[in-house]
């Protein structure tokens, strides 16, 4: 017998393919290369694709339907985790350019 706490989520199955585009996989493959533990799994109904990053014993999950949701997590992942591993994210400003006299 099912109730409310059954009711949750609209009760279509994920497209795994979708979610995982070539922006959403770039991005989870930055979060390899920035030293996180990043495991993933499909909810027991289907329903959506669980997401865990994990750096140090630290760990954040979360649940996707589509690649736009995940990219946009992504997003503020990688700076968090390249902190966490202890390096500095690049700044999305461009540092000025120095020039170097010309000497004849």
């Amino acid at each position: 017998m099912s109730d409310w706490f059954d009711g949750a989520g609209n009760g279509h199955s994920v497209d795994v393919r979708e979610v995982f585009d070539d922006l959403a996989l770039s991005a989870l493959l930055e979060l390899i290369a920035g030293g996180a533990l990043v495991s993933v799994g499909l909810t027991r109904d289907g329903g959506a694709i669980g997401f865990t990053v994990t750096v140090d014993g630290r760990w954040r999950r979360e649940y996707f339907r589509s690649g736009d949701e995940l990219v946009a997590w992504c997003a503020e992942a990688i700076p968090a985790v390249l902190r966490a591993r202890g390096v500095e994210p690049a700044s999305a400003v461009p540092a000025p350019r120095r020039r170097r006299s010309k000497t004849l």
